[in-house]
């Protein structure tokens, strides 16, 4: 019996050992309302992120400062709970809406990301759409609680002087240009997924056909809603949008032949059929813009809605909100220090 005692104690032993060798190591622990854990693996993920996108090692002392901010939003996100400070669906949603207009702008689209090309980019740095959601969550929350917390600081923050804004002008002036530009309606037949010679010449002979309609006195517009395979202008009479000159991206899906010849027709001029790289086009030239360099009063095209003064400013008092966020952000962590438990071993950890 006291053999068997014995075994079993052992095996207890053993097992927890074994859990506790497949448990990833703390970098830190972190209790203010609940305790949590900072794992070395998650921070580790972290300084890769990091990293990667500075395109170099980081120092032990930016670590340090790495692992002291991610202890820091831990603090922060506890209190907020604390205080019952909550994220609604309609906020990410509205975060997401903001990425996909910002991010069609930094790809010169001329229009927002679809959801199918956000989702794209998301899963291209390795997170899953949900954890993407959940990150957005997490900053908002953030947000909010410092900006609640250091309500004062916020409203302290004053819109930038007409000095300033010149200033900023005059320093980076050659960054104000609008490209030449194009826009123009199209009726598009689609190849991308015909695979033999034969359909291909097919679709050919049926935007011919289709040309010789317009030839013959039909509409353009009519043409469109008719024949078109661009699902998501048929109904907007085939608009296109701009072409910017400047736009790498679409010179290669399309190609350099037809990305041209846009550029090279009058306003209202209608094209033969055109080959792409995606398929056959008929188009109808709208608009064309030259290319110029803006002055400060200058609207900038293609949609003239705000000056190049408009845009300096919003972007000066953009970078000073982002000054004071920091600023807040970290007397909001300092203050949460001091009344919060943080241990970190350094010993777990690969400095």
């Amino acid at each position: 019996m006291k053999r068997i005692y014995l075994t079993l104690v052992l095996s207890l032993i053993l097992l927890t050992v074994n859990f506790a060798q497949s448990i990833d190591k703390p970098a830190a622990t972190v209790r203010l309302t609940k305790l949590q854990v900072i794992t070395v693996k998650q921070f580790e993920k972290q300084v890769q992120n990091y990293e990667n996108k500075a395109k170099r090692p980081l120092s032990k002392a930016e670590k340090k400062k790495l692992l002291d901010t991610m202890i820091g939003e831990l603090l922060i996100q506890q209190e907020a709970e604390k205080e019952n400070i909550t994220v609604t669906e309609d906020e990410v949603q509205a975060r997401i809406n903001l990425a996909k207009q910002t991010g069609g702008i930094g790809l010169q689209l001329n229009r927002p990301l679809t959801d199918a090309e956000l989702k794209t980019l998301v899963q291209q740095t390795g997170l899953s759409w949900e954890s993407y959601k959940k990150e957005i969550a997490k900053v908002i929350l953030e947000q909010k609680y410092i900006m609640e917390k250091k309500k004062s600081l916020f409203q302290s923050i004053k819109e930038p002087s007409e000095s300033e804004i010149r200033d900023f002008y005059d320093e980076n002036k050659t960054a104000f240009v609008a490209p030449e530009m194009v826009r123009f309606k199209h009726i598009f037949i689609d190849t991308r997924n015909l695979k033999t010679s034969e359909e291909k010449k097919k679709a050919f002979e049926r935007a011919k056909e289709i040309y010789n309609e317009l030839k013959n006195g039909a509409s353009f517009d009519d043409l469109v809603v008719k024949y078109s395979d661009d699902r998501a202008s048929r109904y907007s009479g085939g608009d296109f949008g701009y072409l910017r000159r400047d736009d790498v991206a679409r010179k290669q899906l399309l190609g350099k032949n037809f990305f041209e010849t846009p550029f090279k027709m009058k306003v209202g001029q209608i094209s033969g059929v055109l080959r792409s790289n995606i398929g056959y086009h008929i188009i109808k030239v709208v608009e064309k813009i030259p290319f110029k360099v803006l002055s400060l009063n200058d609207k900038i095209p293609p949609q003239n809605k705000v000056t190049v003064h408009d845009q300096i400013k919003s972007t000066l008092y953009q970078r000073k909100q982002a000054e004071v966020f920091q600023q807040a952000m970290f007397e909001v962590m300092k203050e949460l220090r001091k009344k919060a438990v943080v241990k970190i071993f350094d010993k777990n950890i690969p400095w």
